[in-house]
């Protein structure tokens, strides 16, 4: 479980701007590998009638899915789960924006909309993305019911949570004594129970694997050699 989708990113060039990365659709699944991308953007393409005037658009390469690819590469294969065996969610089940220099919402305002303007299209409309604590709050008042049915649906013992606030929506889920936020310390990688639905379910919180920061890399490598020792061992 992660806290919200990624989205389906397209690269855009025209005669007056270039687009490395833009956001056109919500990823298909949660944790979507990008493998179809160029299918996806082909069919986005014709769902909004592209023309040829308006520029040259191609998928944005390994931007698209590489969250689904670090969680079926670097979590599930350590965990020996086939990904086609998983049951892939968000706490919340809509993209949202990133604000500031460098961001999508910036590339949306000072370039798309400006197109948009000129061409009569509708400006971009998406929501910004909230603090931690209100996406959190988001969740549990409006989607912990759709979270615990399918949780009773998936029938799944093990629930991965992947960053501070998918392991925050989690403890609302459920009693039990998980931790209220992660730690790249020694107890990183350690599962812990609680009980939702009058079951027992494992749960491990790990980082989510958009997380980039030295020490967060560090403790997710140390839990990948530990789950090889022991996979080597038995």
């Amino acid at each position: 479980m992660g806290i919200y989708p990624s989205a389906l990113h397209i690269r855009w060039v025209s005669q007056d701007f270039r687009i490395a990365a833009l956001a056109v659709d919500e990823e298909p699944w949660p944790f979507w590998d990008g493998g179809d991308q160029d299918h996806r953007v082909q069919t986005w393409q014709t769902k909004v009638g592209w023309r040829p005037a308006w520029g040259e658009v191609s998928p944005a390469g390994r931007l698209n899915g590489s969250s689904g690819v670090s969680v079926r590469d670097h979590v599930l294969n350590a965990l020996g789960i086939d990904i086609g065996r998983a049951w892939l969610t968000d706490a919340v089940p809509f993209f949202h924006v990133h604000r500031g220099p460098g961001t999508q919402g910036a590339a949306m305002s000072s370039r798309y909309d400006g197109f948009a303007r000129q061409h009569g299209l509708p400006l971009h409309n998406l929501p910004d993305r909230p603090s931690t604590d209100r996406l959190i709050q988001y969740a549990v008042e409006h989607e912990l019911g759709r979270l615990r049915a399918e949780l009773v649906d998936s029938k799944a013992s093990l629930m991965i949570t992947l960053g501070n606030e998918a392991l925050a929506v989690a403890a609302a889920l459920g009693e039990g004594d998980l931790p209220l936020a992660l730690s790249p310390g020694g107890t990183y990688g350690v599962t812990c129970t609680t009980r939702i639905e009058g079951r027992s379910i494992q749960v491990l919180p790990l980082v989510h694997p958009g997380q980039r920061a030295a020490a967060w890399r560090a403790a997710h490598d140390r839990w990948l050699e530990s789950r090889a020792e022991g996979q080597a061992r038995s």
